[in-house]
């Protein structure tokens, strides 16, 4: 059993790091530093990193999907700025997340994929200064595919009986929140992004990793937004999200919707346990060890919550209105 993180990149990915030797003056700190995702196809990679020169973002950590990229030391001279971190293990994507936002001092992260287009005018400026004036954690992009479609990027919770359920809605307007920005890709506010402790490494399914650290993020009160303004392409296929209710779906069943919140806390009362127990597909004495290492994870934090799965779903309903 996986015991549940309590804080920040609580598991170190062992890892190396290439290039990014250029030293910036204190005038030459960005206050943006961007975390590139690779995965797919052989994408034209000195193109990847021109195309975030020519957007403006200096400081750049690509998280490298191999012990030993062919291009690496070539690319690591041809842009200094780059810095190229190297796991040296499997890691899942949430770790490559935790591990590049420990490696930055910028106040903002923007995570994005080697295979989305990012333009100069794709990232405005005023994102910036809306992120901190409105105590943002994310702001999620507005996504189109590769035939220019726009995607249904609006995440929606909700409960209908005792089935949970995500929606993907298409979003029509400005800073209408989303349980969790698509394909992890957003601009994150990097000090709330830690006290919020990050992905849990131990979810391995990418889907319900990124709708734990989305909907752990709304209950206890923060915000993930979706900006207009903010506007991403696929070069090329759009990636299937796999909502198999595995093991991953039962670690975010008991951090997420059993707890029950009243008056300034929250709970997973004891009584929960014969109906996880059903879901749990293990025997009594593994479903009551997660369980139990649940609870634990749920009294340390019970007054990070600010509402609980039943009333974040009814809250939202006035929001897609």
């Amino acid at each position: 059993m996986n015991t549940i993180p309590t804080t920040f990149n609580e598991r170190k990915v062992p890892h190396t790091i290439v290039g990014g030797t250029v030293k910036k003056s204190d005038e030459d700190q960005s206050p943006f530093t961007v975390i590139l995702l690779n995965r797919g196809g052989r994408y034209y990679r000195s193109a990847v990193f021109q195309s975030l020169e020519s957007a403006g973002f200096k400081s750049v950590i690509s998280i490298e999907l191999t012990a030993a990229p062919y291009d690496i030391e070539n690319l690591s001279i041809r842009f200094p700025d780059v810095k190229f971190l190297v796991p040296l293990e499997a890691v899942t994507v949430g770790e490559m997340i935790n591990t590049g936002i420990a490696e930055t001092s910028s106040p903002f992260v923007f995570v994005v994929w080697n295979d989305i287009r990012v333009t100069p005018t794709s990232v405005p400026q005023r994102l910036l200064s809306r992120l901190s004036e409105e105590d943002i954690l994310c702001f999620a992009p507005m996504l189109t595919s590769q035939k220019m479609e726009n995607l249904p990027v609006q995440m929606v919770p909700a409960l209908k009986g005792a089935t949970f359920q995500v929606e993907p809605m298409p979003c029509f307007r400005d800073s209408l929140p989303t349980v969790y920005p698509f394909d992890f890709t957003g601009i994150y506010n990097r000090d709330k992004f830690i006290r919020m402790g990050g992905f849990d490494h131990a979810i391995a399914n990418p889907y319900w990793q990124n709708l734990d650290f989305g909907f752990r993020s709304h209950l206890w009160g923060e915000r993930i937004l979706l900006s207009s303004a903010f506007r991403l392409s696929y070069d090329g296929e759009v990636p299937r999200e796999d909502i198999t209710a595995d093991a991953a779906y039962i670690r975010f069943y008991l951090k997420n919707l059993a707890p029950v919140f009243r008056g300034d806390e929250s709970s997973l009362p004891v009584s929960a346990f014969l109906r996880y127990a059903r879901k749990s597909g293990t025997n009594l004495l593994e479903s009551w060890g997660a369980f139990s290492d649940a609870r634990r994870w749920v009294r340390l934090n019970k007054y990070r919550f600010k509402r609980d799965a039943a009333a974040l779903t009814a809250e939202w309903e006035p929001s897609i209105q």
